[in-house]
């Protein structure tokens, strides 16, 4: 699958929405969480791709585990409805990298929009409200069956795809593209139909010292989130 490359449903769409984010990114889970609050508004209307933007690429590490958890307990104090946990699982099942759960979103998005859409979810739901390691096969093929169970999502093909590391490339692309040729401000980012960019989703004003994981600054946003992303989503229908 190239860059470009979508489901086949996509192209009734004229317009449609990229997302770039890091599977492990709480700022982006909490922008999932948002958006699937009002997408019943803009289903069958909108049309949301799902990028790689792996923050181990651009850092050169894996999740911090510090820096998570501190971010995970603002914003539990931000919404106070968003599903998560600390990890309580032992120290050495916290997962190194998240490459095979980006595989394994671009695996299902390359089906439908719909099990695209439902993977991005499933997979950042395990990990930051189940504590569950989202780089091991096993995990992974687990959620897959849970996704399948709501949308069309073809289990065999899934896996062929992700064993076979069929989008592998896709995955690595997509963040070199962000990262480099679209210079996003970091995770999430929302390309938007006519190539605006926008990474300020209704967080506020955040500063967080991640060398030694301490929330520095927070103001937080007035107004209504939600209707932020609602007006990302009227963009695109």
């Amino acid at each position: 699958m190239h860059l470009t490359d979508a489901p086949l449903v996509w192209r009734y769409y004229s317009r449609m929405i990229e997302i770039y984010s890091s599977i492990e990114c709480p700022f982006a889970y909490l922008a999932a969480y948002r958006l699937r609050r009002v997408w019943p508004e803009y289903a069958g209307r909108a049309a949301i791709v799902w990028r790689a933007l792996a923050l181990e690429y651009i850092n050169g590490r894996g999740p911090s585990r510090p820096v998570i958890e501190l971010e995970l307990d603002l914003f539990r104090r931000m919404e106070p409805g968003l599903p998560v946990q600390k990890w309580s699982r032992p120290a050495w099942e916290w997962p190194v990298t998240m490459w095979p759960a980006f595989e394994a979103l671009a695996c299902a998005q390359a089906q439908t929009a719909d099990a695209g859409m439902a993977m991005s979810w499933a997979l950042r739901y395990a990990f930051f409200a189940e504590s569950r390691n989202i780089a091991l096969r096993g995990e992974l093929l687990a959620i897959a069956q849970e996704v399948a169970r709501e949308t069309p999502l073809d289990l065999h093909q899934f896996e062929a795809d992700w064993d076979g590391g069929r989008y592998k490339g896709t995955v690595i692309a997509e963040s070199r593209r962000g990262w480099h040729d679209l210079k996003v401000n970091g995770s999430p980012t929302c390309v938007l139909p006519d190539g605006r960019q926008v990474s300020d989703l209704a967080t506020g004003d955040i500063e967080i010292d991640e060398g030694r994981a301490v929330l520095l600054h927070h103001t937080p946003f007035a107004g209504d989130p939600l209707a932020v992303y609602r007006r990302l989503l009227d963009s695109a229908v």
